[in-house]
Formats: structure tokens, sequence, C-alpha cells
């Protein structure tokens, strides 16, 4: 405390070994009355109601989301400790912990991108399905409507 009051005004704080000395050990009431009266100009305590009164009421809007199918499997998986879901294709390091299942549950749902490991899997298999649906676009033959055009 006494750095801070020194910065603030050295000529009024300039002795560190006066400031340790009066205040250094607070056993009695009297010294720590004494130090709330010294330190209350520098101090500035407001309270929400007595700042902000014109502030309305807080309204809370609870929208129910369903889960995407990614978000259920994931959720699912941490659920019921899936590790061979949860680890597949990922390094021990960038796999998600199953140590505190509630807060990796409640990322789960916030974002399936918050599961350590779960961005690069969903990005890869998303790549990999993407690939593989023009692929079958285009292998499979064009129909009679199609070469009518």
């Amino acid at each position: 405390i006494w750095a801070l009051l020194n910065f603030s005004e050295p000529h009024a704080f300039a002795s560190k070994h006066l400031f340790t000395q009066q205040f250094g050990k607070l056993t009695e009431a009297k010294q720590v009355k004494a130090l709330h009266a010294m330190l209350k100009p520098y101090l500035l305590r407001r309270v929400k109601e007595d700042v902000a009164k014109s502030l309305p009421p807080k309204e809370e809007t609870i929208l129910e989301v369903s889960l995407t199918p990614i978000q259920k499997a994931y959720y699912k998986a941490i659920y019921e400790r899936n590790t061979m879901y949860l680890f597949k294709g990922a390094k021990p390091s960038n796999s998600p912990s199953l140590m505190n299942v509630m807060m990796e549950l409640r990322k789960c749902c916030n974002h399936p991108f918050l599961i350590r490991g779960a961005e690069h899997r969903i990005l890869a298999g998303d790549r990999n399905k993407l690939f593989e649906d023009d692929k079958s676009k285009f292998s499979q033959p064009l129909s009679s409507q199609a070469l009518e055009r």
C-alpha cells in the first residue's frame, strides 16, 4: 500500500519506515480506523444502485435450441466417457479431458470447437464428406433430362 501511496503523493507518504511503524501490524481497531481514514480520499467506492438509478431491471429471455448432430455425438461420447470416440485420430495431448465431465458437456453445448481436438476432427470430416459428395455427383451417369438441356 505504501508504494502506491508514495507514487500518488510522494510528499505526503515519504517515509516507508514511519508508515510501517504506524500500520505495519494492525492489532487494534484504532489503527484500522486511522488507516481507513487515511485511505478514504484515494478510494472510490460506488454501488451500482446509487450510480445508475435509471437502468431498467435486467430481463432474461430463455431460448431453447436443439443440439446439432455433431454436438449430440460429442455430448453422448463425453457423457458416457466413450474414449474410443473422443480420442479417435487425436494425440493424447490434443484430446478432451474427462476430469471435469460437467465442464466438457457445457463446452459441447456452447460450441463443439471448444472441446480440445474436436475442431480439427470436425473440419477434416467435413472436407472428406464434401469430397465424397463431389465424387459421387460426377461418377453418376447423366440422366436423360440433363442430356436434353
